[in-house]
């Protein structure tokens, strides 16, 4: 079969969740044999430090100078000037990718999503792929669906977060794959959409890590939505009355200095409360981590550090929120622990919840770090789950089968499934 992928966001961009595991998606339906094919731009998802030039020369990739040729689609969109096109691969798949000038979306440019679609025409023409994989809100990227399910391609939608319940983003997809059955479940309740859920690949070589320094009780990404103020107050707790406890933070990009800005907290009186910049991989914190805390006030879509916690044997301590109970979770066994969040408490919310409400957060975090034969139990059952539901094995196969076994036709509102765990 001959699969194309088409996404807004540098399908090669290290940083973003989504389009790694795109990216992995196409790798694996190569490495089985199929014809796949990628057409991408140069925005990354989130701030980055470098640039695109600098990110395709790592990977041996010159940038041709100036404009490149000009592109006129088959539907006679108007003649204009063009980007440079980098062409490169990932795995065995070509890369066709458009150096868009800049990454704010709201100010669509309406000569690079012509070249855009025209570069698509010409991979539906010659290409002539089976499958369309798309990804991304941008209204070219719904074009390009458009465009793909009236040449005969079947037409595959990828909903990764919220923002996407209105029926007609899906008048020209065939069929819709998520990122978990909570997720599946959000949009089947608003909009009547049918979907079938994937769990997103987990790259291991990126995320398991020696187990022979690993001391701290660790915080990824200190922003509002991930929890930061339910942190903030069982760290204080932590500090106060366990100081034998080292706490990491480990920043992302946007979240430096969060923690430090509270009002009314000083956490400089904690020395063994430590904060750590953004890492290239997960495995360098997990090197460190015994615990992972994972307090997220909104309704996670999946979950993924808390799945890559139990890869590598680190009992997670999740929130109730979203699909968090779902990912720790297998035939009734967990792998992780569950923790309310107090009802109040919203993504936008600033106010720090007082002590008695994150009791049972604190309590669990002594109890795994004081009886090693609970810390050991749980560490085992994240394993065996992570094994059965995470591993490279079980992710391939299920996702080689769900692509290539897709009917030709179909509709969201009427559903494809394939053998669930």
């Amino acid at each position: 079969m001959r699969f194309l992928l088409v996404n807004n966001h540098c399908i090669s961009d290290p940083s973003a969740g989504v389009t790694q595991s795109l990216r992995t998606i196409v790798e694996w339906l190569a490495d089985a044999g199929h014809e796949c094919r990628v057409l991408t731009t140069a925005r990354f998802e989130s701030a980055v430090t470098f640039t695109i030039e600098e990110h395709l020369a790592q990977r041996g990739v010159s940038v041709p100078a100036g404009d490149g040729p000009a592109v006129t689609s088959g539907r006679a969109r108007p003649r204009t000037a063009s980007r440079p096109i980098a062409r490169y691969a990932v795995g065995q798949a070509p890369v066709t990718l458009l150096l868009t000038q800049h990454n704010d979306e709201t100010r669509p440019d309406r000569a690079e999503a012509a070249q855009y679609l025209g570069l698509l025409d010409a991979l539906l023409r010659d290409f002539a792929p089976d499958v369309l994989i798309a990804a991304n809100g941008h209204p070219m990227i719904f074009e390009a669906m458009r465009d793909a399910r009236r040449r005969g391609v079947t037409t595959a939608y990828a909903v990764r977060g919220y923002g996407y319940d209105r029926r007609e983003y899906f008048a020209d997809v065939d069929h819709v794959f998520t990122c978990s059955a909570f997720l599946s479940g959000v949009y089947r309740d608003r909009i009547g959409l049918a979907s079938t859920p994937l769990e997103p690949p987990l790259d291991w070589s990126t995320v398991v890590a020696p187990a022979d320094s690993r001391a701290f009780v660790t915080f990824v990404n200190p922003s509002p939505h991930k929890g930061l103020f339910l942190f903030a107050r069982l760290a204080d707790m932590l500090g106060s009355r366990r100081p034998d406890i080292p706490v990491l933070v480990v920043q992302s990009g946007r979240s430096a200095g969060n923690l430090n800005a509270i009002p009314g907290m000083d956490f400089s009186r904690y020395p063994q409360l430590m904060a750590a910049p953004p890492v290239a991989t997960p495995r360098e914190y997990f090197a460190l981590t015994r615990i992972l805390l994972v307090p997220s006030i909104w309704d996670e879509p999946f979950g993924r550090v808390a799945a890559e916690a139990m890869v590598n044997g680190i009992p997670p301590i999740v929130s109730d929120r979203g699909a968090l109970p779902d990912v720790v979770e297998s035939g009734g066994e967990r792998g992780g622990l569950v923790r309310s969040v107090p009802e109040w408490m919203t993504p936008q919310g600033t106010r720090v919840p007082a002590e008695i409400e994150i009791e049972p957060w604190f309590e669990a975090v002594c109890e795994l770090w004081d009886d090693a034969g609970s810390y050991e139990s749980l560490a085992a059952r994240g394993r065996a789950i992570a094994g059965d539901r995470y591993s490279e094995a079980v992710a391939r196969a299920r996702h080689v089968e769900y692509f290539t076994s897709l009917p030709s036709r179909g509709t969201p509102f009427a559903t494809h499934t394939i053998p669930q765990r």
